[in-house]
Order: C-alpha cells, then structure tokens, then sequence
C-alpha cells in the first residue's frame, strides 16, 4: 500500500508548486523564524515594501500565508498585520534508521511533531527495513493524513553516483549495507518524494532552522552514541563529508598511551567516549553489564567506577570539541547523542577536556541535550521540509 498515488494533485501541493522563485526566501524566512510584520520581513529578505507586498498578494490568496490580528510593529510603532506560514497544511515524514530500530515522525510545516511511533527491526536486508519502514508510516498516517514528502536518515554516507539517477547509500557500516538505492526503494514504496541524509547532517538542519543553531551561520554538532558522528555548518552550508571522513574523526587520537578502540586504536576517541567503550569500562569495573542509563545514574550517585568511566568519556568529548573548535573558528557546538548525556553529568571533565585543547574555551558556547530518537526522526522530516521549501535535494 502507497501513502497517496497523486500527492500533487491536492490543491495545497499544487499552490506550494506554483510559488515564483523570488518569492521562496519569503516562505522560507515564515518558515523558519515564524510569524513576522511585513517591515521586518521586507528587511530580512532585502525587498521594498512594494516588491514584498506583490509577491505575498498571491501567497495570501492561496492560503500558503496568513495574516494573524492587527499588531503594532516594534520598529516605527505603526499597526501592522503579521504574516505567517500556514504550517498544518502540509505534513512531512521523518526516518531514522538504527542497527535495531526505526523512529518515525509526523510533522507539520514547521517541524512540530504531531505523531511518532517505532518498531523494531527483524532483519537488516534492505527489503526488509523498507517494509517496516512502510508498515510503520501506514499506521502513522493513518492517524495524521498523507505527508507530501519523507526524509530518511541513517548512520551512512548518500551521494548520487555520475552514471545512476539516484541517490544510493555508499556505505553503511551499521546496516551492512553498500550501494543501496535506498531512496529509490522507499520513495517506491511510499508513493512520494523522498531524501535520504546522513543522520547528524539532517540532525543539524533541524537546529539549523528550528533549534539551538537559529540564527547561528556557524555551528558543528558532536554526536556520540553507537559511534561518533560530526557535521560542520559554515556560511550557513553544510559542509559534505563522507562516511570515511567522519570515521577518521571518530577515531582521532587523544592519548596515545590510552585504551584501545574496537578496531585496535589506542586512545583513540571512541575507545573512551561511545557507548561500547562506556559500557565496557563500566561493566569491567562492575563485574556485570549495566545499561548506559543506569551507568550515568552511578555516576551522579558517585559511584567511583561509573563516575570515573563517565568523567573520562566527558573529557574525551571536551577534546574533540577543542580540535574542532580550533580547525575550524566555530564558536557553537551542540552535542547529541548519549554522549550529551554524559556531558551534563560531567560538565567540568567536558569543560577540562577543551581546556586542554583550547586556551580561550570560555569563547565557546557548547549546547548539550537530553537523548531522544524522535529528535533524531524529527532531523529527518526537517530534511524533507528543506528540501521542499527550497526544491533541493
């Protein structure tokens, strides 16, 4: 069963498809920093008042806009109309694919989540994983109305190959997979269009637009879980990396006399910081296998095995921070992830880990979260909102 077997013939689809290009920084601005008086928005997206009220006559009569109650306009004082996007017209669906899991989303326009739900995985066969995928967006839409667009994520690396007309997956050491059409097979099972998008990269969008990362040109987000991931937004634009580039930061190292990673670097970054190294140093000291919430609940307790293991995760990801900090001038970065767990936990080990990297590290703003995979599925619609508002892949 497919989502929708026409989601351009519904007149909301067809009224976003008919938007002239010099009118899209306009929608794109409503969308992301929300409602707005016509001056504030005519200065932003540098027209004159007459341009902007010629290219949101339309908008408006189309209901892509909305003009909310009469407000006066904190630059000259005058009333004014806001505008604002009709963000519940349309609905989005967000993705993210683990090595045992799938979350999924339903947003509106504007990235509120309005349905979520997971499943787990049975098989990791590309057919298999786009069945669920199938399964578990039928069962969502059921409850929200069809997306007119799907973003799905994963720990990988997508590009679109020169001889091929589609984006494949190179690689994705965490699903075994390697030149998987992906996109193809989804956007064939769901009916619409689809992106597919490295998790942390689709996980700085959302930040990028509708998170800590507003208004921010430039910003990289650390994250920290299964294995380390990085995506770095300069100038406002992401900066491609492939799946090897971010395995060489993973795996940068930090300590030559330290513990040895899973592949048998010594004191490399994931040999203290993901959570195989955590739990391991942990379950050593133990003499059991704790979880990862239960280890970071020692820890705050003060117990002198998780506090320890916890401490030395914290620095390690304080020094990977510094090094970014430091090669590439960014003054934000947010980290996700279980490691940003373990960072609340212990911020001074983070904030020493910088230090030591870093001497002006009061300079930087390190932004850190509570752990949720619907954020992560969340990032996924965000990546399928983007490219609809700006008709990008």
């Amino acid at each position: 069963m497919r989502i929708t077997d026409d989601p351009g013939g519904r007149p909301e689809v067809q009224a976003w498809r008919s938007v002239p290009r010099p009118a899209w920084p306009i929608l794109r601005e409503l969308v992301i920093h929300g409602p707005q008086s016509r001056t504030a928005l005519a200065r932003k997206v540098g027209l004159s008042g007459a341009s902007l009220t010629r290219l949101t006559k339309p908008l408006v009569e189309s209901g892509l806009i909305a003009e909310r109650d009469i407000a006066y306009d904190p630059v000259n004082g005058r009333p004014t109309r806001p505008l604002e996007v009709v963000a519940d017209s349309l609905r989005f669906l967000g993705v993210k694919i683990t090595a045992d899991r799938v979350f999924a989303v339903v947003t509106n326009l504007r990235a509120d989540v309005v349905a979520e739900d997971e499943v787990a995985l049975t098989g990791l066969a590309p057919t298999t994983v786009v069945a669920q995928i199938g399964e578990l967006a039928d069962a969502l839409v059921a409850r929200t109305g069809p997306p007119v667009a799907a973003g799905i994520t994963l720990g990988g690396d997508a590009h679109t190959p020169a001889a091929l007309d589609e984006t494949e997956l190179v690689d994705s050491g965490r699903l075994g997979w390697e030149r998987v059409p992906i996109r193809r097979l989804i956007g064939e099972r769901l009916g619409i269009p689809c992106v597919v998008k490295n998790d942390v990269t689709a996980l700085a969008y959302s930040h990028q637009w509708f998170g800590a990362a507003r208004g921010v040109s430039d910003f990289a987000v650390v994250a920290i879980g299964a294995g380390i991931g990085y995506a770095l937004v300069l100038h406002d634009r992401e900066v491609r990396a492939t799946e090897a580039d971010i395995g060489e930061f993973g795996h940068q190292i930090l300590d030559p006399s330290g513990p040895a990673c899973a592949i048998g670097h010594r004191g490399c970054a994931s040999a203290y910081a993901t959570t195989r190294s955590v739990l391991r140093a942990a379950g050593q000291g133990l003499r059991r296998s704790p979880s990862y919430p239960e280890v970071l609940r020692l820890a705050e307790a003060g117990d002198p095995v998780c506090s320890a293991v916890v401490r030395e995760a914290a620095w390690a990801l304080g020094m990977m921070i510094g090094n970014v900090a430091n090669s590439t001038m960014v003054k934000t970065v947010i980290v996700a992830g279980e490691g940003g767990d373990a960072a609340r936990v212990a911020r001074a080990d983070l904030e020493r880990g910088v230090a030591a990297r870093r001497r002006d590290y009061a300079s930087l703003a390190i932004l850190t979260q509570p752990h949720h995979f619907t954020d992560w599925a969340r990032g996924a619609a965000v990546a399928a909102i983007r490219s609809y508002v700006e008709g990008t892949d």
